[in-house]
């Protein structure tokens, strides 16, 4: 049994998961692009986390992961 097998819910990636990344590889902005494609009609889906390490920081990252999912990747703003 694959990984695909076992658990196809699309879960969101918690902040987290960004923040242990900047710890682990020494970065001050992180901004996870994950995408679920292929599967038809579902799951499939994209989404983004963002993490700074200081206010300044998140802020920069939120600007950042809100013009890609915005202007690059076509979302709509509710």
């Amino acid at each position: 049994m694959t990984v695909h097998e076992v658990d196809q819910e699309l879960k969101r990636i918690p902040i987290r998961a960004a923040q242990e990344i900047a710890d682990r590889y020494g970065y001050d902005q992180i901004i996870i692009y994950a995408r679920k494609v292929g599967d038809d009609p579902d799951p499939h889906g994209e989404h983004v986390t963002t993490y700074g390490r200081t206010k300044e920081h998140c802020a920069v990252a939120a600007r950042v992961g809100d013009f890609l999912k915005y202007k690059i990747m076509g979302w709509r703003s509710d």
